[in-house]
Order: C-alpha cells, then structure tokens, then sequence
C-alpha cells in the first residue's frame, strides 16, 4: 500500500478501485482519523524538502516542531518529519490533487499515518488543520481542506473551527475505544486497531 495511503485505500475498497483518484478521500470522524494515525500533533511548520522517492516520486519532506502531542510518542519541542504527496526538487514538480499546501512559520495540527515505515499526513489535506488564535488568545483548528479534494462518504464532522480540548477529548476517547465508526474503513481494516 504505496502510494495511496489508508484513507484511500478504503475509498478503493468502497467504489472500486478504478474509479478513485488521487483527490478523493474518505470522510471520516476525528476518532476515526485518530484511529488511523500513527501521531497527532500540533506543531510548527520549521522547513520543507523536495525528495525523489524511488516508488513514489515527487514529494515533499515537512519539518514540523511539535508543540503538543495528542497521540504517538514524541516530545513538545522535538521535530516530526512527515511527507506530503506533492513535491519539487530540481526545477521539477509534481502537484497531487487535494494535497495540503504548507508555508513555513504556520501552525497546524495533523493526523500523521504510517504507510510501510514512512509518515504521510492522513487522508491528503483532510488530516490537516490550520490553527487560529482568537484575540484572548485561545485556539481553535480548521481543516485546511484543498478545494479540490473529493470527501467522500462524508462522516458529517465539518470543517470546524473545533477547539483544542474538543480534539484532545475525541483523540483520547479514540485510543481507549478502537473499534471504527466508520462501516468502510472496519469492513478493510477490522473491528480497530492501536497504535
């Protein structure tokens, strides 16, 4: 499972392989997406790298320095590079439809997968979200969905804003309950899974 990730994986699953493409993506609940990450996180955008991967081409290599950790084993100040689907080196690039578009110096949280020992973030720009600051200081999170991202079988979570102790809630709920709610994604993957 290479190339397309485990949310699309099970959007393969649902309609048929031939007939998904790399901009459509499963909507699923928080606890889902929680389910399906190896790390969630809240953290800094410190630098981006273009690599060739010799299976999977172009993409882009995201330093972020974590600031919170809601799930996985990292440290708040440490670094968690994970890899967009996209990328450019050498005056060449390669643009996968619906993926997140980062800038160094943003904040974001992310719902970070495992797929064969190489972290992706989940699910294109679906498992990204843009942190706001309100005037009093407190944060909330937005999906940093791509307008050309496809969700399909949309779990109806929205876009949010969702606040930190609303996520950091659901995320907790998520690793001590592991069975999924989505039909889909239990039918591919099984009853659930920990990390």
């Amino acid at each position: 499972m290479r190339r397309t990730g485990l949310l699309l994986a099970a959007v393969a699953a649902a309609l048929g392989a031939g007939n998904v493409s790399a901009s459509s993506v499963l909507g699923l609940t928080l606890e889902d997406q929680t389910r399906l990450s190896r790390y969630v996180v809240v953290g800094i955008v410190t630098g981006q790298q273009g690599i060739d991967h010799p299976e999977n081409g172009l993409e882009t290599a995201v330093t972020l320095r974590v600031t919170n950790t809601l799930k996985g084993a990292v440290r708040p100040g440490s670094n968690l590079v994970f890899h967009t689907r996209s990328g450019e080196l050498n005056g060449e690039s390669s643009v996968a439809i619906g993926e997140t578009v980062l800038r160094p110096g943003q904040r974001i949280l992310v719902f970070v997968e495992d797929i064969d020992g190489r972290l992706y973030n989940l699910g294109l720009s679906y498992g990204v979200f843009n942190a706001l600051e309100d005037a009093r200081g407190r944060q909330t999170f937005v999906r940093a969905v791509q307008d050309d991202l496809q969700i399909v079988d949309d779990a109806g979570v929205g876009p949010g804003p969702f606040t930190f102790e609303d996520i950091r809630t659901r995320v907790g709920w998520a690793e001590r309950h592991p069975r999924f709610d989505n039909a889909t994604v239990e039918a591919v993957f099984g009853e659930g899974r920990q990390r």
